[in-house]
């Protein structure tokens, strides 16, 4: 009893100091134009306008849901930013609660709390941008996932996954994958996890019939190279040694143009496309592949390895997009946070080489954005530092392919 308090105090206590200095983000640097699209949208719908028809909007329509409260609590910008930043700000603190549940839920081992601090040190370098963006919504969906299949609660997993696609769309990647481990365990889990999947889903689909959501797509099929991709890094890298590209503003983001941007636009699609969709099908056949056993582990489809093998189809889609935001790395890190779970687990098959990789390349992005030089170019260090954080996600992408070799082989 004094051992289970002793933990309780301690999980407390770290959960305090990784959550609470966060408040201050609240109040901390510029206002972003990201949550003057948020609260512009939303009032327009609000008043009676239909959103991607009257009002053209980027993202699905799940996540007007999320901005709906704070605009209705809010009379202006600087209280909707308070307001929708303390929503963000809980679903991040229920993110790190899950991380110390899980690491400290077996009394039969020491706490493993350094899943917890790396997923706490990654939304500290992204600090500036944390509260001021949505995608801590869709990371705490995917980690719901991957925790409620992996405790057995196949039909909750299938219900957060389907509500994670409808918010912001990438977690349709690793669907695939939470499938095949649900149908390795059991044609009964499968079913649970299909019909939560189905409820999910079913809002969307009944918006179809009077809301056209699916233009939000029409923004994205007509970007370019955003800076901070790889492709568009390369590029940049190359301009300062005489290969002609531009750094210009493109609505609300940067991209790198010119003629050879132009000329790359098209190709970098196929291979993303194509990466893509080979590491959803070679994680899928992973999780197809992974052995039942028998013990105190009743499958080796351990959390570890689902999350890790649900991160590499993420992973990849981040890495070869054209589009490669700061915010992107909301996405990996608690999937990243939940694979280090599976070091307990030797035999597992699951190196952490690409996780390391991973919240490495995190804590980079303060060196380039903000900067006083993104504005109108990166200068050579800066644009260095860029490369080197998309050279270190290249190397997790292909880290993360070997590991899915290796567990399907296994």
């Amino acid at each position: 009893m004094q051992w289970g308090f002793g933990r309780l105090s301690l999980g407390v206590a770290l959960w305090s100091i990784g959550t609470l200095p966060f408040l201050s983000r609240l109040f901390l640097g510029r206002t972003s134009r990201d949550l003057e699209q948020y609260m512009a949208l939303m009032n327009a719908v609000l008043d009676g306008k239909l959103v991607y028809v009257d009002v053209p909007f980027e993202y699905p329509p799940y996540v007007l849901a999320w901005f709906a409260g704070p605009t209705m609590l809010a009379e202006d910008l600087g209280q909707f930013r308070l307001f929708f930043g303390l929503l963000i700000l809980c679903l991040d603190a229920l993110i790190k609660a899950a991380l110390l549940w899980t690491g400290f839920r077996d009394r039969h081992r020491p706490p493993d709390a350094l899943p917890f601090v790396m997923y706490t040190l990654a939304t500290a370098a992204l600090g500036h941008i944390l509260l001021q963006r949505y995608d801590v919504i869709p990371a705490l969906l995917s980690v719901a996932a991957v925790l409620a299949l992996s405790l057995g609660w196949a039909g909750v997993g299938g219900l957060m996954a389907a509500v994670a696609i409808g918010t912001k769309v990438y977690p349709v990647v690793f669907v695939p994958v939470l499938a095949a481990v649900a149908w390795r365990r059991s044609s009964r889990t499968a079913r649970q996890f299909a019909i939560g999947m189905g409820a999910g889903l079913l809002p969307l689909i009944a918006l179809s019939w009077s809301v056209p959501w699916w233009r939000f797509a029409n923004v994205h099929t007509n970007r370019g190279l955003e800076a901070e991709s790889l492709w568009a890094s390369a590029l940049w890298l190359s301009h300062f040694a005489g290969m002609p590209a531009r750094w210009e503003l493109a609505s609300r983001w940067y991209e790198v143009t010119g003629p050879v941007a132009d000329r790359l636009i098209a190709p970098a699609r196929v291979v993303w496309a194509a990466a893509t969709l080979g590491s959803v099908v070679l994680a899928t056949w992973a999780a197809w592949r992974q052995k039942l056993s028998s013990g105190a582990d009743a499958d080796s489809m351990t959390l570890g390895v689902t999350a890790t093998l649900v991160l590499l189809p993420v992973t990849t889609f981040v890495t070869f997009s054209l589009v490669l935001s700061p915010q992107y790395h909301l996405w990996l890190a608690p999937l990243a946070a939940l694979a280090l779970f599976a070091r307990r687990r030797p035999d597992a098959g699951v190196g952490t080489g690409a996780l390391w990789c991973i919240f490495f390349s995190t804590f980079l992005v303060p060196a380039f954005f903000p900067s006083p030089t993104f504005d109108g170019g990166l200068d050579l260090g800066r644009t260095f530092v860029l490369v080197f954080r998309n050279v270190l996600l290249l190397y997790a992408t292909w880290s993360l392919l070997r590991t899915a070799v290796g567990l399907a082989d296994h």
